[in-house]
């Protein structure tokens, strides 16, 4: 297997500490993510319900005894290790996969809508439904939201077969308003590379709309700096 070249000579191909916590365990994640998918209920139903302020603090206190249940509990330790190779520290230690705690993707974030990558299709690309919880003006999605997704995309396309990259700049063109509660497909591109530098395009769109677009820049990082 070829080194990548953003890997300088005498440093390891990946971040490895040495030491493997006993984390969150991979088999199964049924019982985090269903949380987390309830949690995201909550969230919604908080949003859009209309009812008296008193009756929602009666619910906070209902909550109270949850929140101190799961703050007494023992904390997931970061690791590093294997993050962004081909050898994924969630594939090599059968640990639950950073990934699976991120704020778009991860089925195990409450926060996430989630942003999810198509199956069986020619190209690679993601699809997303940003519900009422993620609106700015009356029945639209924030433009935040709509930039992270861009970002995501543009990052995963940038990253190729494991190369680690961070975004250097990133220009997001908001075309149309983004609704909410309506299926977004997002795709991208890698327009060309120069050195360190992977230049990068995509597009969030409806199934008759461009939304919006983005252009970015994104760097080709050493593992070990992840450290």
């Amino acid at each position: 297997m070829q080194t990548p070249y953003f890997i300088r000579p005498g440093l390891p191909e990946r971040l490895d500490t040495g030491k493997h916590p006993q984390v969150m365990s991979d088999s199964p994640l049924h019982g985090r993510r269903r949380t987390a998918e309830v949690l995201r209920e909550i969230i919604r139903e908080v949003v859009t319900v209309d009812i008296a302020d008193g009756e929602l603090a009666s619910l906070a206190e209902a909550l109270v005894p949850l929140r101190d249940r799961l703050a007494g509990l023992p904390r997931i330790e970061r690791d590093n290790s294997g993050l962004h190779t081909r050898e994924h520290a969630g594939e090599r230690y059968g640990r639950t996969p950073l990934y699976d705690r991120d704020p778009l993707i991860g089925l195990s974030n409450p926060l996430s809508p989630p942003l999810r990558e198509v199956e069986k299709t020619d190209r690679r690309q993601w699809e997303v439904v940003f519900g009422d919880a993620y609106g700015g003006h009356p029945g639209l999605a924030h433009g935040g939201y709509v930039s992270a997704v861009l970002d995501h995309v543009l990052g995963v396309v940038a990253a190729g077969d494991g190369v680690a990259t961070m975004t250097g700049t990133l220009t997001t063109r908001f075309l149309l308003p983004t609704p909410l509660n309506t299926r977004l497909v997002c795709h991208g591109n890698v327009d060309r590379i120069e050195g360190r530098k992977v230049f990068c395009s995509a597009v969030l769109e409806t199934d008759r709309d461009v939304i919006a677009d983005a252009e970015g820049i994104y760097i080709r990082v050493d593992p070990a700096r992840y450290g």
